[in-house]
């Protein structure tokens, strides 16, 4: 299955060169094509981070997407003649994705005979040796990893489920990635508790060799909108650490290679001679193992949904052309939260339509709930008598929030469902 030139990938990977040439990307009010897949793997992780920008707790894996049903949708867009955007690259992420490596590989092998680039996000507790052999051999081309601590006393105080030996643990599996061939990206996120560690942190990569580190605040969504006050730098505080770390990379620009050095998700780093993108997240549609394709994870704007019956990856993109000049503005998406540390976000459009409640068999499906209030109780949601999930977070002392269960369904009262 061969790909046109444009989606071919450029020296093997459309990424190698984290796309430098394209930086940095202003006036995104102007229409940009698809360049990535972003999915979703499941609804939990190994660890509990107080910055995580996702909600997914530790030692669950819950929601795991169905694989069969996830390629059957990518693989139409891909193969639709019609559809003249195709992805040139699929990112893998959760949770922690290496929690379920047989999903991810269902998904991530068969992308290779597409010519397709492919990423696994990770936090890189996981990364044994094993692991590391089979992601090479289903033909994954890089990974993303997270690495924002180096002090474990800090770590083990931030990182719920993590152990002291975590700091050196990762470290050593991004050397083991880097030598087992795959192209290393290391993201590292500032804020208030770590950036007196963000130089040595970009110095350790160097000395490892990895191809390319991205330094992004910390942004107030998921878990880390609740602990915001305590995370992050005041705003002006936020363009004193990017100027000073560009004096001290000046001043002392550390042992190794030169790896390719970003910013994210802050506009204003360009003026301290940053390589610097406006917004990671406007090329791309994120997929929610419930269904639901969204704009970017930190954003709530709703394409529509990627399962096969309501129309799939095919009607999300005729969704996103028709609606982008209404979600983007000259830096990206309107209403990431990433833009307190330096603009205002607005408001949420969530322009889809509600969904036809006549059409696909899963949203007429019965649904009942059991359980109680009570924290210490479980309680389940169950669809014609299958259990689809289990709560995941206590809300208040009545009200528990469910991840993707496969209809939009995201709170339970006892007694009754809102939708």
């Amino acid at each position: 299955m061969a790909t046109t030139p444009e989606q071919a990938p450029r020296n093997g990977d459309p990424y190698q060169a984290f796309e430098i040439e394209s930086h940095p990307l202003t006036g995104l009010d102007t229409y940009r094509p698809l360049g990535r897949v972003e999915v979703k793997f499941l609804d939990g992780c190994n660890r509990s981070c107080s910055f995580c920008v996702n909600e997914d707790h530790i030692g669950k894996i819950l929601n795991p997407i169905d694989p069969d049903r996830f390629n059957a949708s990518l693989h139409s867009l891909l193969e639709d003649e019609n559809e003249s955007e195709k992805p040139f690259a699929v990112y893998g992420t959760g949770g922690e994705p290496l929690m379920v490596l047989d999903v991810v590989e269902a998904v991530m092998r068969p992308l290779a005979d597409y010519g397709i680039a492919t990423r696994l996000v990770t936090n890189g507790t996981l990364l044994t040796e094993a692991r590391l052999a089979r992601l090479v051999d289903m033909k994954l081309t890089g990974l993303k990893i997270t690495y924002n601590i180096t002090d474990s006393a800090r770590l083990l105080a931030m990182v719920g489920g993590s152990k002291e030996r975590d700091v050196l643990t990762v470290l050593e599996n991004i050397r083991a990635a880097k030598a087992a061939g795959l192209w290393v990206f290391v993201r590292i996120s500032v804020g208030a508790t770590n950036e007196d560690e963000i130089k040595k942190i970009y110095d350790l990569m160097r000395e490892i060799g990895v191809d390319v580190v991205q330094i992004k605040p910390w942004i107030p969504s998921g878990l880390a909108a609740d602990e915001h006050d305590g995370l992050s730098l005041p705003r002006d505080r936020v363009r004193g650490f990017f100027d000073d770390f560009a004096h001290q990379n000046r001043s002392h620009p550390g042992p190794g290679t030169n790896a390719g050095l970003t910013v994210s998700c802050y506009p204003p780093a360009r003026e301290a001679e940053f390589v610097t993108k406006d917004c990671p997240h406007v090329e791309k549609i994120y997929c929610e193992p419930g269904g639901r394709v969204l704009v970017c994870n930190y954003a709530n704007e709703y394409l529509g949904s990627w399962f096969p019956e309501d129309g799939g990856l095919i009607s999300v993109m005729a969704r996103r052309r028709e609606l982008y000049t209404r979600l983007m503005d000259e830096h990206g998406v309107t209403s990431c939260p990433a833009r307190v540390n330096w603009s205002r976000p607005t408001g949420t459009i969530s322009p889809a339509p509600a969904p036809n409640p006549a059409a696909p068999p899963h949203r007429s499906s019965h649904w009942t709930a059991s359980g109680t209030g009570r924290p210490e109780m479980r309680l389940e949601l169950r669809r014609s008598g299958h259990l689809i999930a289990s709560p995941v977070t206590l809300l208040d002392h009545h009200r528990y929030r469910f991840w993707s269960v496969g209809a939009d369904i995201d709170t339970l009262l006892p007694g009754r469902m809102q939708t």
